[in-house]
């Protein structure tokens, strides 16, 4: 599936519940190209690049590769920080475009393990004691 454009995705579900997941997939890239739309917008009407045309044009070849879901501008915007995020093996695509563009990618993927907390910041022990009372049937 990742070697098709995202459009494509949906003709691929083979199940209901991977159905389901693809659609949320791609209201999830919808949304995302909302908030950049309207971000560049609110740049336009405040004269800031909040989106510059540099970032507009990495982003928007970000998002052409393959099982490249969501790319966009961190923070308040500038030629600061973008992020882009792939399913699969697919960030050694990202990798090699922003390479070649002088962009350095910084790599984060998900823990298998969840969410954990660490005890050795105090700062947990608020979190702890509300997380353990949360009873989720």
């Amino acid at each position: 599936m990742l070697k098709m454009q995202f459009s494509q995705w949906i003709e691929q579900a083979s199940e209901p519940n991977k159905e389901a997941v693809i659609k949320a997939l791609l209201g999830a890239k919808e949304a995302m190209l909302g908030i950049r739309y309207h971000m560049r917008l609110m740049g336009e009407a405040a004269g800031v690049p909040i989106k510059p045309e540099s970032q507009i044009k990495l982003l928007d070849a970000t998002l052409n590769l393959e099982g490249v879901l969501l790319a966009g501008v961190l923070g308040a915007g500038g030629f600061d920080a973008v992020f882009a995020v792939t399913l699969g093996d697919s960030r050694s695509n990202v990798t090699k475009t922003w390479s070649s563009l002088n962009v350095l990618a910084l790599l984060v993927k998900e823990d298998p393990c969840g969410v954990s907390l660490e005890s050795v910041d105090i700062r947990t022990n608020e979190i702890t004691s509300a997380v353990s009372s949360i009873h989720i049937e």
